[in-house]
């Protein structure tokens, strides 16, 4: 049976789950800010204290300082600390992922800002169920979206549009897909893979994605590298000759100079 997740559940869980990483891990809370990169070494102390959800970025930056996934550190401790294993069919396992993913962001999305006619994700997928992914009607959303081929063959994925408006543009500025592929070739192995793996599941399963990501992007052309952190929507789509893409939305959570251990940058 699935669970409803308000917000007040998931900040108490989220809670819930520093403290016990704290115990574990056998840090202080200002060890834990120290070890995420928070310029304020009270930011953990303050989340524990806070009454309301913090903006996704916080959890994502936690999470990979304590080395989990970031669903772990929002989900019910009972669900992860209990000792028995509970065996689900994978479609339960990815459909109790997704609809916790989306009561995270639909939770904290309150605190983003708006930036004049810029589409949200709901309207995205509005616009895809009404339309059924047909990309001959996307006149006005196009601009905020990218998209890559949905056959990759484990590789860069090729980018058949890149949206003047989206966050890969206004990022990377550039409007040119190849300098968006460009970037992806600077991606680790693991980060690629995992990549090539959401646009296959999207584009074999018909079915649409919502995850929260975090890049360093660091191009010579650009300047000083950055960390982006955003939350990517991908959905399967078809131009009007019937050939399949993914869809990709992001929208930006935050924006930050990467940590650095020894003087190397510290990438995800």
């Amino acid at each position: 049976m699935s669970t409803v997740h308000s917000d007040d559940a998931i900040l108490k869980n989220f809670k819930t789950n520093i403290e016990l990483m704290l115990v574990k891990h056998g840090l202080t809370d200002v060890e834990l800010s120290e070890r995420a990169g928070f310029d304020d070494k009270g930011q953990v102390n303050a989340i524990l204290n806070s009454t309301s959800l913090p903006n996704m970025a916080v959890p994502m930056r936690l999470a990979d300082a304590l080395r989990v996934p970031v669903e772990t550190l929002l989900r019910d401790p009972k669900e992860h600390l209990s000792q028995k294993l509970e065996v689900l069919p994978l479609q339960d396992v990815d459909a109790r992922a997704a609809q916790l993913m989306t009561a995270i962001f639909k939770a904290t999305e309150k605190t983003l800002e708006r930036f004049g006619d810029r589409p949200t994700m709901d309207s995205i997928i509005a616009w895809w169920k009404e339309t059924g992914g047909s990309l001959v009607q996307c006149d006005q959303l196009s601009p905020h979206f990218d998209l890559v081929e949905a056959n990759s063959s484990g590789g860069v994925p090729g980018v058949q549009h890149m949206g003047a408006m989206g966050l890969s543009a206004t990022t990377l500025r550039s409007q040119q897909s190849a300098r968006l592929e460009q970037f992806l070739a600077t991606l680790n192995k693991t980060d690629l893979d995992e990549l090539n793996t959401h646009i296959r599941t999207v584009s074999h399963s018909g079915v649409g994605m919502i995850s929260p990501q975090t890049r360093v992007v660091e191009l010579p052309e650009l300047g000083d590298p950055i960390e982006v952190s955003f939350v990517r929507l991908m959905l399967p789509v078809t131009d009007i000759s019937g050939q399949p893409y993914v869809l990709n939305y992001s929208t930006l959570l935050s924006e930050s100079t990467p940590r650095r251990q020894e003087g190397r940058i510290l990438k995800n």
